[in-house]
């Protein structure tokens, strides 16, 4: 079952971590009570979260998220990445 894996001020929303069913990655974060978090309106990772699915950024594998099986041991990660300057 895959691991999902919240960072700085998504932990206040999620938890450190959990433990959800094998599926896709949209409907994973779909069943998520706060998903409006981490998904927008059209069904997309928000700017500013950058997604890493087992160390490696998701946008690198070229699918979309209802295509992206998750199963096993994957490991998903969310950081925020939004900063002041």
């Amino acid at each position: 079952m895959p691991k999902f894996v919240f960072e700085g001020p998504l932990v206040s929303f999620f938890g450190k971590s959990l433990i959800a069913e094998d599926g896709s990655l949209f409907e994973i974060l779909s069943r998520l009570d706060k998903s409006k978090v981490i998904l927008d309106s059209s069904g997309r990772i928000r700017p500013g979260i950058l997604v890493l699915l087992n160390g490696k950024d998701i946008r690198l594998f070229g699918k979309t998220l209802n295509e992206k099986i998750l199963s096993g041991n994957d490991e998903v990660r969310f950081i925020p990445v939004n900063h002041g300057g």
